[in-house]
């Protein structure tokens, strides 16, 4: 599975409610799946926010490249049941 980068990074209006004026829109992506986010502070704040989170993104998928696995509904029945 390709790795998760940033697409885009932009700043962006804050919400009506929000008390701080600097505020980032976000895209990051694989190629299969996208997340968008909205993010207060500098644009450095913004960037290390999304590294971080592209690093455990990347991690979760290089030790499982099948992140959620298939369980049947009665393999979870037979679990419950037995503690």
């Amino acid at each position: 599975m390709p790795k998760y980068r940033l697409l885009i990074l932009e700043k962006t209006t804050p919400p009506s409610s929000a008390r701080t004026k600097r505020w980032y829109r976000y895209t990051i992506s694989n190629g299969i799946n996208e997340i968008n986010g909205y993010r207060s502070g500098t644009e450095k704040e913004v960037r290390e926010f999304t590294r971080d989170c592209m690093k455990h993104l990347n991690r979760d998928i290089k030790h499982n490249e099948r992140p959620h696995t298939f369980r049947p509904a009665y393999m979870h029945y037979a679990y419950e049941m037995s503690l």
